[in-house]
């Protein structure tokens, strides 16, 4: 069960996509055909990304462990990132190819992101964005997908 910091966690991620320009949001989401339930993942014609919310050092701990997070792992989300309380977890233990956000009360400060705005697609791996980027699973990103836009037709909230 998530704990209140957890889901004020998860609402500032949810801002923070917004704010990058990805219009489609959900928090929180299963699917059938994906283990893995983000806290928050978002979509953009060209690209997704994902944003697990972490407030202890044991769950950040748990969650790297998870096969998605192996360097070979095909999870969800061409970009991916942790956002946490600062200093919860440093930016020398992340994954390969994830990125890192602190939250700063009612902000977000980037630690380690792609550099400038462009949330370029695989196909483009320019300006030193391919050392962030993912292949994810597209047939689980699909299912994600199909969840969300099944949820939106019957009047729910995402």
């Amino acid at each position: 069960m998530p704990s209140p910091e957890h889901d004020n966690l998860t609402r500032l991620a949810a801002k923070w996509l917004k704010k990058q320009g990805f219009p489609v949001i959900a928090t929180e989401i299963t699917a059938i055909g994906s283990r893995e339930q983000p806290d928050v993942i978002g979509f953009r014609s060209a690209c997704s990304a994902i944003i697990e919310a972490k407030v202890s050092r044991s769950d950040f701990l748990a969650d790297a462990k998870k096969p998605e997070r192996r360097a070979d792992g095909a999870g969800l989300g061409i970009y991916r990132f942790y956002l946490c309380p600062p200093g919860l977890i440093r930016a020398d233990e992340l994954p390969p190819r994830w990125g890192l956000l602190y939250a700063q009360e009612k902000s977000i400060e980037e630690v380690v992101r792609p550099p400038g705005n462009l949330w370029l697609g695989l196909d483009c791996p320019k300006y030193g964005w391919g050392e962030f980027q993912n292949v994810p699973d597209f047939d689980k990103e699909r299912s994600v997908l199909f969840s969300i836009a099944r949820r939106l037709a019957k009047g729910q909230r995402v």
